[in-house]
């Protein structure tokens, strides 16, 4: 007994000169002694404990762009482990706006089973970093204090190659083919809230095909021969070195259908498409952000950049002002570098289209349109960053037969002559013609009541519907010839102040 107290005592003596030794010890010597100690415990815990953990986080360390890897698990655990989910949370899917789309709530354990092995999976809501670290955000609008939502997945040490050989990739293939099978091609645009820009969607089905396209028939097969090569090209462009991308310019007068071109050529390749507006952009580098964040297989638009280019030409235009002053001639004011902050330069939309950045992402497509050519720069447009150059003209004779046939159902008639003359003598779009065509219905009464005359005649109703269809297209093409007359006479009166 005494034995034992003289060794508590000794013990007791040992920790009060160690004690006091702590405390004379300079405080790096305490923070050096904490960060080992801190260091050790995980390191001696693991050893003990049999279990392992991957996180999955919803964007990558960098932040710059999402993980599809989350938006794989996120799919799998929604088709595999729902019923066993206490908490859900449900929202209204893209695709249909009756059916909810269930997922697992923040913060909820699920449960699965592999080959026998037992998988722990928890979705962590963003969590707050810790006090002290200091984070430098390089994207306009991150959260500096907080990480993003994660995925952990819990696995026994034994079990540690068949999640990484086997488990994950089988998720991974799963959410492909489910991609595959569930896709439904969107339409993006950008939108600025509280600082922060990104992307929002909605379900976009384009009616026009190219078969529709008021231009001619050459010219169209011309470029979906061109979409298709670029589509199966991927082994390609590795070979030569370049990005997987291609650039197409649209320019012709409004109503010419470019909007309608860019819409038909969604539907032949299966692209989202991503309709990119320069003006609520602050910068380049939330320019950046957005561009990183859209997805392989995508038409970006920019319309109308003739309207926007001016401010995108100003920057770039400083060299050739100090050039012209130098000779006296012209005068330019050179803005100071400071008022250029916060804006999207011409160098900062290039980078992606043909820069350093156009090789993060594949199989992308590039489409500019503009009423106005001659005022676009230079190296906005040329070869190699828009690899085609599509010119959208007015309507002329062949287009016109497209449009008939298509709102008409007719390929040949009496005023075709007439109208293919008046086309080539005046400059009317494809959009003015088209609305001559369409046809003008009276309503459901209306046609009730004809259906209801064509059986008190007894007339067959096959034969009857073919005469009421010719006169209709009569009756339209009637008046697009007195549209056409009307303009012609118009462009031939000299204006007012001519006169004079």
């Amino acid at each position: 007994m005494a034995l034992s107290v003289e060794k508590w005592v000794g013990f007791g003596s040992a920790m009060a000169g160690f004690g006091l030794l702590w405390s004379r010890m300079p405080e790096h010597v305490h923070d050096e002694a904490r960060h080992i100690i801190s260091s050790l415990v995980p390191m001696l815990m693991s050893c003990f404990n049999p279990y392992e953990q991957i996180s999955i986080s919803e964007y990558g360390d960098e932040r710059f762009r999402r993980n599809k890897m989350f938006d794989a698990v996120s799919t799998y655990l929604r088709s595999t482990c729902l019923d066993v989910a206490s908490n859900l949370k449900a929202e209204l899917g893209d695709k249909s706006k009756d059916d909810p789309l269930i997922s697992l709530d923040e913060d909820q354990e699920v449960v699965d089973n592999f080959d026998g092995a037992r998988m722990w999976w928890r979705l962590c809501p963003k969590s707050a970093k810790k006090k002290g670290a200091t984070i430098i955000s390089l994207l306009p609008g991150d959260s500096d204090d907080e990480h993003p939502r994660c995925y952990r997945l819990v696995f026994h040490k034994r079990h540690r190659k068949l999640v990484l050989d086997s488990y994950l990739p089988r998720i991974v293939r799963q959410w492909r083919e489910q991609t595959a099978t569930d896709r439904q091609r969107l339409l993006f645009t950008n939108h600025s809230q509280q600082g922060k820009s990104h992307w929002i969607n909605v379900p976009y089905n384009p009616p026009a095909k190219f078969d529709m396209l008021a231009m001619d028939h050459s010219k169209k097969v011309e470029i979906m021969e061109d979409l298709m090569a670029f589509r199966e090209a991927k082994a390609y462009h590795s070979k030569v070195g370049k990005a997987w991308k291609r650039g197409y310019l649209l320019y012709g007068p409004p109503g010419t259908g470019k909007s309608t071109m860019i819409g038909a050529m969604a539907n032949l390749l299966g692209y989202d498409v991503y309709d990119l507006d320069l003006t609520s952009i602050k910068d380049n580098a939330e320019l950046r952000k957005l561009f990183l964040d859209t997805t392989d297989k995508s038409i970006i638009v920019i319309e109308d950049i003739d309207a926007i280019e001016v401010e995108l030409t100003t920057k770039r235009k400083g060299k050739e002002a100090v050039q012209e002053n130098s000779d006296k001639r012209t005068v330019v004011e050179v803005r100071d570098k400071t008022k250029d902050h916060g804006k999207v330069t011409l160098s900062g939309l290039l980078s992606f289209v043909d820069g350093l950045w156009s090789a993060c992402g594949s199989e992308r497509i590039f489409v500019f349109t503009t009423n106005h050519l001659d005022r676009l720069d230079p190296a906005l447009i040329r070869r190699g960053r828009m690899d085609r150059h599509i010119e959208m003209s007015y309507c002329r004779f062949e287009a016109f037969k497209m449009l008939a046939k298509s709102y008409l159902g007719i390929t040949e008639h009496s005023l075709f002559g007439e109208i293919g003359q008046l086309l080539d003598e005046i400059d009317t779009t494809p959009a003015d013609v088209a609305d001559n065509l369409m046809l003008r219905a009276r309503g459901k009464r209306g046609g009730e009541i004809d259906r209801l005359l064509d059986e008190m005649n007894g007339a067959p109703a096959d034969h009857m519907l073919r005469v009421k269809r010719r006169r209709e297209a009569d009756a339209c093409l009637a008046g697009l010839v007195e549209t056409l007359k009307k303009a012609k006479m118009k462009s031939a009166t000299p204006p007012m102040d001519s006169m004079e």
